[in-house]
């Protein structure tokens, strides 16, 4: 949403309800706000569901950004917890990859395309803090992926993480 708004020339919020909503708000001229939808559609992730949009014409509020604020708590629909999907070609190319430092032969590696979902799971909302990744806070590098708006892949993903800052894997006889 960050990105393409940005694209779009809109100023506003996005943040997650309680439940499996996601507010935007967004301000802008016909066009950028034309503009935004037309993006938002067509760089979507592949594996996000749409169910359904409502739009209401509200006065601006006078927004000079675009902003990603802290999840609600207000729960108006039922949240449905997305399932896992297999892994990326783009993920899998760093697990193969062995030039990539951090993600070479890296079980848990995922990007906003891929990787588990409901496993990983806590509780609503879908905030990394909510999840088994909790315990497991972002290096340096895999922090400076999340917090790129350009980082199609990472940006905001909640479920990175690489061979530094994520799960190890041992096997004991």
């Amino acid at each position: 949403m960050h990105r393409i708004a940005l694209k779009a020339n809109v100023f506003g919020y996005v943040k997650n309800l309680g439940g499996s909503e996601v507010e935007i708000y967004i301000e802008g001229s016909r066009e950028s706000i034309r503009k935004f939808f037309t993006f938002f559609w067509k760089e979507k992730p592949e594996v996000a569901i749409i169910e359904s949009i409502n739009v209401k014409k509200v006065e601006p509020k006078g927004f000079n950004e675009f902003k990603v604020l802290k999840s609600g708590t207000e729960i108006t629909k039922r949240a449905i917890i997305p399932p896992d999907f297999s892994i990326c070609e783009e993920c899998l190319k760093e697990v193969l990859n062995p030039n990539d430092k951090r993600r070479y032969r890296y079980p848990f590696n995922s990007c906003a395309f891929c990787g588990p979902r409901y496993s990983m799971m806590y509780t609503i909302p879908w905030d990394r803090e909510n999840t088994a990744m909790r315990d497991f806070p972002l290096c340096e590098e895999c922090m400076k992926e999340y917090t790129d708006v350009e980082n199609i892949r990472r940006y905001r993903a909640e479920g990175i993480s690489c061979s530094l800052c994520g799960p190890k894997v041992f096997l004991y006889t």
